[in-house]
Order: C-alpha cells, then structure tokens, then sequence
C-alpha cells in the first residue's frame, strides 16, 4: 500500500529539520544584531566618555571622578602643579628601597609658597631615607576633601599622612539646618558621590552643569555645637581608621592661625596690622570664612577637636599653632604663613620625624 505524501515519515521529517534550521538561522541572527548593538551601543557610550574627559583637564580618569585636583602641569602662582594634578612627585605604585613616602592633605595653608617642594628640599637635606613627597593639599579643600583625595592615593601606599585641615571646613556651616549636608555635597557638586557619578564623566558632567543647585548661604555667627563641628570631628577619625587600615602612619597638626585684637577689614587691606605679606600672596581677610568672632571660635574648637582625636586615638600631633604662635611676622594673613613662617612650619616638621625617629639624620662628616 503506498502512502500519500502528507502521511510519508521521510517527507514530514525533512519538513521538520528544515524548520528547526530556519528557526536556529533566525535565532543566530537575533543573536549577532543584538551583539551588535551592544558593541555599538558601549562603543558609544566609551567614544563619549572619552571625548569628555579629554573636554575636561587632561587628568587621569580616576583622578578627574574624584573631583579634587588641579590642571596637571600648570602653575598656580608659584607653585607647579604635576601631572597628577597635585603637586611633589608624581609617583609609582612601587616605592624604592630605602625610601619614605609622605602624602599631605589639606587647604591652600599646606599648599602656598611651594610648601611641598620646600618640605621635600628640607628633608632630602637632613634625612638618611630618600623621601617622596604627594602633596594632596590644595587650595579650598575641607576634611570631606582629604577623605576623597585619601581613598584614591591610598593606593601607593605612603608611608606616613600629614593632615592639615581647620579652616575651609568652617565654610560648611553657612547655611539653613535644612540645606546642611554631611558629605559636604551643599557646599560643592564634587562632594556628591553615587555610582554613576564615581564611574561616569557624562554622568559627573551632566550632574555639575545641569542638576546640581548650590542652596543660599546663610552666614552663621556660632560655631560650637555646630553640623559642621561634628562632621569635622567625624572625617578626621574616619581618615584616621583609613590610614591605619592600609598600613601607614597617620601625623595630625594642629592649625596655625593669628587674628589680632584691633583686627578690622578696613586695617587689613590697609596693610597696617603688621602682616607679613609685602606682596600680598594669597592674601584674604577673616571674612573670607565669617565673621571675626566666628572664625576665631571655630578655629579653636577645630583645634581642640584634633587634640583630642589624637590624645584619644593615640595618633602623632604637631601640635604648630603652639610651635608658631601668634605673632604676625610669621603670617601673611589669618592662616597663611609668609615666607619665614613658611620656613618655621616645615622646621617643625622635619625636627618632629628626627626626634621621633621617623627618619634617620644624614650623618655629616
């Protein structure tokens, strides 16, 4: 009996792979169009990013994500900032032997009149070690800073961290309860963190120039007590806990400052308090970070707060505003130094690693 072609198995059967084969050849190229448009798609989003950061400051990408850095092989008066965008060495992941790395953070106060370089000048001239320097202090910056600049350097591994910080966090306070943000985030879009903001320039772009709104300020006129006071207090011990997780030694110092009793705005940029600063270098009055009154409470208890961090914490303290004091011939202004006091504050510096045996003193014949 013959079968009809409908009922033929062989017939039904080479029906059926030639489907299969068309659904698999429909399947391979959804597969492929799909792959493709990935590969376009983050082949996009990559030409993007790249021609965004190369829009920006020709930094490193990481660096630029963290926010705070200047324009790497620039000149800010007359301080050279390097391809890092910091200043000092630009550094290797490997150290050489015999060699001791000191990273610095702070504000412009650890950063002016070529503080790095002369740091490193006065150590390579007494010290038995080569020493490194980083300097990650840069005008402007806060604690909130220093804790940024910290999670990124971290990386090669200094030896020992010089933490300089008081008077730019008291810029954080100058704004309604309501606007007061931890993180700093009110005070700057850099301070704001998130994952697409840490790993995207679009995004980090995008979010300074279109989202971020800078909150009204209100000048304050008490310090103590304040969120700003306590967000201080807390970046320091965080730092701190940083530090001492990745091996290195963390070194406060207290903050050198002088306001004289017949301080008034008018006097100071008359010239007539007795400043150190014929050239008027970085020169600014009090009132850059508030009130007299408030600036002088708000050191203070700034400097107290790393007392006590340190006293409690057992860290190193240089203590400089005691080893410098307060007469104006070591300052250009409330916190800058001048050109001597510049020379006093990195004496006690390297005396403090020689006495504590930090480092070994160059033997001299």
């Amino acid at each position: 009996m013959s079968l009809t072609e409908s009922e033929n198995p062989l017939r039904n059967n080479s029906s059926h792979r030639a489907t299969i084969g068309k659904k698999r050849r429909f399947s391979r190229a959804k597969l492929a169009y799909a792959f493709f448009l990935l590969i376009l798609v983050f082949g996009t989003v990559f030409l993007a990013e790249f021609f965004a950061l190369a829009r920006t400051t020709r930094l490193p990408r990481d660096i630029f994500l963290m926010g705070f850095a200047a324009t790497p092989n620039s000149l800010v008066d007359d301080t050279r900032i390097n391809s890092m965008g910091f200043t000092g060495d630009s550094l290797d992941l490997i150290k050489r032997e015999e060699t001791i790395r000191i990273l610095t953070l702070g504000g412009s106060a650890m950063f002016d009149r070529r503080m790095t370089e002369r740091l490193k000048d006065s150590f390579n001239a007494i010290s038995f070690h080569r020493v490194e320097i980083i300097g990650g202090a840069l005008r402007t910056h806060t604690t909130a800073s220093s804790l940024l600049k910290y999670k990124l350097l971290s990386k090669y591994r200094p030896d020992f961290v010089l933490i300089y910080d008081g008077i730019n966090d008291l810029w954080a306070n100058h704004y309604a309860r309501e606007d007061f943000q931890a993180d700093y985030s009110h005070l700057n879009p850099w301070y704001k963190r998130n994952v697409c903001l840490d790993y995207s320039v679009i995004c980090r772009l995008f979010y300074n120039e279109w989202i971020y709104r800078k909150p009204v300020t209100v000048w304050q006129t008490v310090y103590r007590d304040s969120p700003a006071e306590d967000v201080f207090r807390q970046n320091l011990i965080t730092l701190i806990q940083s530090i001492r997780a990745n091996g290195s030694v963390p070194i406060l110092m207290t903050f050198a400052w002088s306001i004289p009793d017949n301080y008034t705005i008018e006097s100071f940029q008359s010239g007539s308090l007795g400043y150190n600063n014929p050239t008027k270098y970085d020169s600014a009055p009090v009132e850059m970070w508030g009130s007299v009154g408030y600036v002088r409470e708000g050191l203070q208890a700034n400097n107290n707060t790393v007392v006590q961090i340190a006293r409690g914490n057992n860290v190193l303290l240089i203590d400089q505003e005691r080893l410098i004091g307060k007469d104006l011939y070591w300052f250009g202004d409330v916190c800058h130094l001048s050109e001597d006091g510049t020379d006093r504050f990195i004496r006690n510096i390297t005396s403090f690693f020689i006495d504590n045996k930090l480092v070994l003193r160059r033997q001299t014949d």
